[in-house]
């Protein structure tokens, strides 16, 4: 099977997004010929992958325009020299060519959806222009598609209710964690690796930076932590329009020192830090799509127990033991949670296991490549 990717991203940005779509171009080209579309950005160190760079002009508001037809050329191009079987893109903001590309071409055609755009565009307070453009983009693409990929029952849901879509096509597949480069590993060690004290007790956050991570919360809810374990430190891990926001409410609440704001670190180091960790947080914000996040697997992947938002997506951690779920937005609740986890060490050793357990079972890359090459395969056999 020949199969063309479209990523309408740069693959440096270090965000949840590119750890989905190299993820899982890595696991898929094991077993097909795979050629991954990206936006022209700095030397890939993802040799084992068939990319190619598409030219983008870095000009605003043309920069997205400019990128399409340059991408319409490129899938045009390289289909007359490859001949694909079928175009899977991710859909992100405002894209047309693999459309145009599937009508021409009459190639099956795949899109991956991980949230209703709409939604996180409130929370960025996007522009009306912007939002109906996307908005648009969105109900042409998920009609022409042949199939659509959802990250959750709610994403599917959404536009089903948003663009009619019929629900026939479209297959819920999680997301994952690479299982092997996120495991769990001594405490003391990644600490020691971090130059973090070994005497301290850690919380860590881990993701992009955005209106919905909700990490609001979780500095609220610390100064009542702080107060019943005073050792406790508060590891930020990652980059975003809210850090300065984040940090600036840290130092409002007398707490900044019990914060360390990392920035962006290479998706390497992340279960250094992760290990590092006695607990780990997911206190999002509720969207009406839910939530597939990468990061709660990659906790569960290093054996972390896990306090998140007990909102569409995270039901997982109760059914199985792996975490406690919490009204994030109550910081009584939250700090109780915490210390709960803090002073419970049998507890938080039963509930990283429970968790490595079923990431290994269900949630690597490649049970969830193998269902997304399941549902490719599908779609070739009905087309042809």
């Amino acid at each position: 099977m020949k199969c063309f990717m479209v990523y309408n991203g740069f693959l440096n940005s270090g965000n949840g997004s590119n750890t989905h779509i190299i993820e899982l171009a890595e696991n898929l080209s094991k077993t097909i010929d795979l050629t991954l579309f990206i936006r022209k950005s700095t030397p890939s160190t993802h040799s084992n992958l068939n990319i190619v760079n598409v030219p983008v002009a870095n000009i605003f508001p043309f920069t997205a325009i400019s990128h399409q037809f340059m991408l319409l050329f490129y899938l045009l191009y390289y289909s007359i020299i490859k001949k694909p079987d079928i175009i899977y893109c991710r859909q992100d903001g405002f894209s047309f060519s693999p459309s145009i590309v599937k009508i021409i071409l009459r190639k099956p055609y795949i899109i991956e959806i991980n949230g209703i755009l709409s939604d996180e565009g409130k929370l960025l307070k996007s522009s009306l222009l912007g939002s109906k453009l996307k908005s648009f983009s969105e109900k042409i693409n998920y009609q022409l598609a042949d199939r659509i990929i959802a990250v959750t029952n709610g994403v599917k849901e959404g536009i089903i209710e948003q663009y009619n879509i019929n629900p026939m096509k479209i297959d819920v597949i999680s997301n994952g964690a690479n299982i092997n480069l996120f495991k769990p590993h001594n405490r003391e060690k990644c600490k020691l690796d971090l130059d973090l004290a070994l005497n301290r007790s850690y919380i860590c956050f881990v993701g992009n930076l955005a209106p919905w991570q909700g990490v609001e919360y979780l500095i609220k809810a610390a100064p009542m932590i702080i107060e019943k374990k005073t050792d406790t430190m508060f590891l930020i891990v990652g980059d975003g329009i809210m850090k300065n926001d984040w940090m600036r409410l840290a130092e409002k609440l007398n707490i900044s020192d019990h914060f360390l704001f990392t920035g962006s670190v290479p998706y390497e180091k992340v279960p250094i830090y992760i290990n590092a960790s006695d607990v780990c947080v997911v206190p999002k914000k509720p969207l009406n799509s839910g939530y597939s996040p990468l990061k709660l697997y990659e906790y569960m992947a290093c054996g972390k127990p896990i306090i998140a938002s007990n909102i569409n997506g995270f039901g997982i951690l109760k059914q199985i033991n792996g975490g406690l779920l919490i009204n994030s937005e109550d910081p009584q609740k939250f700090s109780q949670s915490t210390l709960k986890l803090l002073y419970d060490i049998p507890l938080r050793d039963e509930m990283g296991i429970n968790g490595r357990e079923y990431v290994e079972k269900h949630q690597s890359w490649e049970v969830v490549s193998k269902k997304v090459l399941t549902v490719c395969k599908d779609i070739i056999e009905e087309k042809y």
